[in-house]
């Protein structure tokens, strides 16, 4: 019976992070992520609020993308490690310099998605198991954050913008980018589509559209509902 329940909890998981997820579980598995990285690097209260904020923002650029990341797309790929740059440049101006070291030694931390056969998943339940285990209580805006921070807002980067005024500690000035080793983001048993004559397969260019248009009515409905919040404290 045990077992069966293991077995029940781990499909559950394997489909929140299948396709285009919901925001509700995008914020379980952003929340889920950033418990575990602020019990082993021991992060202060202020920097367990901006990690999770990283890590939704990472999780909402990536959702619509991933499936044909799995499909081996490239220019889905090249979307992947703009976003994973963006994430680690942004989290160093957050981390002290030994913690961003000890972040970088973590696969399940700086390379939090893998893919297997069909399928894309976060590689902190391949370690965390028990999927309802949290050494924290819920970041203070859990539900209210919706990407404010993120570098659709803050070209540069909000963290780095903000960096001085919100920490005082020496940051990690090492190279943090991943896109110069290419080949998918580490990805296990990765599968690309079926080579003709040895050539590459092209990518029509409606599929680009598409994805690009899922990517971005997803970033629309997000915005849209954060205006509506601030209009709604305006009154």
């Amino acid at each position: 019976m045990t077992s069966l329940w293991m077995m029940i909890l781990m499909l559950s998981v394997s489909i929140s992070a299948m396709g285009s997820m919901s925001i509700s579980k995008m914020r379980e598995n952003a929340r889920f992520l950033t418990d575990k990285m602020a019990y082993e690097l021991n992060l202060s209260m202020m920097q367990y609020d901006d990690v999770y904020e990283v890590n939704y923002d990472f999780i909402n650029s990536v959702r619509y993308i991933m499936d044909d990341v799995v499909r081996g797309y490239d220019h889905a790929v090249d979307r992947y490690y703009d976003c994973l740059d963006y994430r680690n440049e942004d989290l160093r101006w957050i981390l002290t310099e030994t913690q961003y070291r000890r972040f970088m030694n973590v696969d399940y931390f700086y390379r939090p998605i893998y893919t297997t056969h069909d399928n894309w998943l976060f590689r902190i339940y391949k370690v965390y198991r028990d999927v309802k285990l949290f050494y924290f209580d819920k970041p203070h805006h859990y539900k209210s954050y919706n990407g404010a921070h993120s570098r659709l807002n803050h070209y540069a980067g909000y963290y780095k913008d903000h960096h001085q005024s919100r920490y005082q500690h020496e940051y990690y000035k090492g190279d943090v980018k991943l896109r110069k080793e290419k080949p998918a983001p580490k990805m296990e048993e990765k599968r690309r589509p079926a080579k003709a004559n040895g050539q590459k397969p092209s990518v029509k260019n409606e599929k680009r559209e598409n994805t690009q248009k899922r990517f971005n009515n997803s970033r629309g409905n997000d915005n849209g509902r954060e205006n509506g919040r601030r209009a709604a404290r305006s009154r």
